[in-house]
């Protein structure tokens, strides 16, 4: 059991987020559900306290950093540290109109990498000390099998005929941090993966979506919750996926 650990998960007010929040919950942690919109965040934190959950909802916008440092500094006040990070926000803004990579614009593309990847970056900076403070402590970032280039490259899966260039290049990228992270905290008790959730009922999933929600959050959970993970890892529920 979790009682005394305390995770926080960026875009938790609903989707998969709010289920990784609500599963970590069940595992007695200490869950922080993070979001840009306070009110959404507090209302969402407010539906798993009336589960019996200990829940806490905090404003963070993953794109402006001074909301990361005030989530740092109320999280250190709180609790003084941080056993897990799920780095959950996160957009794909050309499902919805197939854009082709010569249609794309550039501010889409920038928008698309200030969420997935800046975003990222600048929560796992400003979240880092508190992490250590709590080593063993565990980082885990939502990718896709839509950033392995070694799935994207192969004509003969199905991967290959999904050709967003913002949101795939974005997820590649954030694979590159997790790597990049993982290697410099290796000797310090904190392990950084990325996971892939899968194809899930969300707004950004749709309907069309073969997997549940909680389906979606048990990868993550698993490596949040699990006795000597992994580190520097591409995982799903099947296990490692291509780079």
């Amino acid at each position: 059991m979790h009682g005394n650990k305390v995770a926080l998960v960026t875009g938790a007010n609903k989707g998969i987020g709010f289920e990784i929040s609500r599963q970590l919950g069940k595992h007695r942690f200490k869950v922080v559900l993070a979001a840009r919109d306070e009110q959404k965040a507090a209302a969402a934190a407010k539906l798993l306290k009336a589960e019996g959950l200990d829940a806490y909802g905090v404003l963070l916008d993953v794109t402006k950093p001074t909301t990361a440092e005030a989530a740092a500094r109320w999280l250190d006040e709180r609790f003084g540290r941080l056993d897990v990070l799920v780095n959950n926000a996160g957009v794909g803004y050309e499902f919805a109109t197939g854009t082709k990579p010569s249609q794309l614009t550039v501010e889409t593309l920038r928008a698309t990498y200030e969420t997935n990847f800046f975003g990222v970056f600048t929560v796992t900076q400003h979240l880092l000390p508190l992490l250590r403070k709590s080593a063993p402590a565990r980082i885990i970032n939502q990718s896709s099998t839509l950033g392995s280039l070694g799935l994207l490259s192969d004509p003969k899966l199905p991967y290959y005929g999904n050709n967003f260039l913002a949101y795939n290049s974005s997820k590649t990228a954030l694979n590159g941090l997790t790597l990049a992270f993982a290697k410099e905290l290796a000797g310090e008790g904190v392990v950084v993966n990325s996971v892939c959730p899968g194809w899930v009922k969300t707004d950004m999933g749709t309907e069309a979506a073969p997997r549940t929600v909680e389906q979606g959050a048990a990868i993550a959970v698993k490596l949040a919750t699990m006795d000597n993970p992994p580190t520097g890892k591409f995982l799903d529920d099947s296990g490692e996926i291509r780079w």
